[in-house]
């Protein structure tokens, strides 16, 4: 199975994201917000990056940008919400650039599931 990175500040969403991924036999490492993230791709190689766009301290999108400068990138899933001044499909234009697969909250199991298939297919 793939090593995920799960990077959300929702709490609740990040555990249930983690508690699936790992149901479906993936290991799987966390981080609440951009410069986390970006600390652990520092040190740690992953398969699939799950990254939400609006966090505070450091955003989806610079942890995206981040992933574009290394030279064994992962696979990219971004997801959003939006926010009172930003509507997720307008978050999520802006991810599809750089992101490999996009994903609007809230979002059901199984269609997580089909979009990790896909992004991990060989």
């Amino acid at each position: 199975m793939a090593d995920i990175l799960v990077v959300d500040d929702v709490d609740d969403l990040r555990e249930g994201i983690i508690e699936f991924l790992q149901s479906a036999g993936h290991t799987v490492a966390e981080a609440k917000d951009g410069r986390e993230a970006i600390a652990l791709l520092n040190k740690r190689r992953f398969d699939l990056v799950i990254t939400d766009i609006m966090m505070p301290e450091q955003d989806g999108t610079e942890v995206i940008m981040h992933l574009a400068g290394l030279d064994a990138r992962p696979k990219v899933l971004a997801m959003s919400g939006g926010a009172p001044t930003v509507p997720a499909y307008m978050a999520l234009h802006l991810a599809r650039l750089k992101a490999d697969a996009t994903l609007m909250k809230p979002f059901r199991n199984d269609e997580l599931g089909a979009k990790i298939t896909h992004l991990l297919a060989p």
